[in-house]
């Protein structure tokens, strides 16, 4: 069961906002300043991509917050258009060249830490994520040994161990 729109008059003003956007775009996409949490980067994720387009909600980490949001949501306009991203497949065209981007399972047991909003409109119900992975300069993953310093260290890494 997700939240209904008949809640937002008795909810506040950023819940209802949260609420509207889900029911009439189809997703909302919450953003994370690292200055907010104290620890951590920037990220981004999506609320309503498995409720809208039964496709895993995405979360991605590391870039500037205005950028992880417009990448979020170019994800969620490919998904609405039919692509259906996959774990452990890599993807050009969501970020600038020469960024590629790789899919995997997060771990549910880092909803709690991360995506507040996206439990809180699920309610009780499980929902699959997927965390985007952005490549460095060169192609490279952080979980390859050269990848650099700089894009494994922007990036936790909260992988399903299913």
């Amino acid at each position: 069961m997700t939240r209904s729109l008949e809640e937002a008059n008795d909810l506040s003003a950023l819940d209802a906002k949260v609420l509207r956007e889900i029911h009439t775009d189809g997703w909302q996409i919450t953003g994370v300043l690292a200055r907010e949490r104290e620890q951590g980067p920037d990220f981004a994720y999506s609320i309503g991509f498995f409720h809208t387009l039964q496709h895993p909600e995405v979360i991605l980490f590391g870039l500037p917050v205005e950028t992880c949001m417009k990448a979020v949501n170019v994800i969620g306009l490919d998904i609405q258009n039919g692509v259906k991203f996959q774990a452990d497949r890599i993807y050009e065209g969501i970020l600038k060249a020469p960024h590629l981007c790789c899919f995997k399972e997060v771990d549910p047991r880092f909803y709690r830490e991360h995506v507040g909003y996206a439990l809180w409109f699920y309610e009780s119900d499980p929902f699959p994520m997927l965390q985007c992975f952005w490549s460095d300069q060169f192609g490279r993953f952080p979980w390859d040994p050269d990848c650099s310093d700089y894009a494994r260290e922007a990036q936790p890494v909260h992988l399903s161990t299913s």
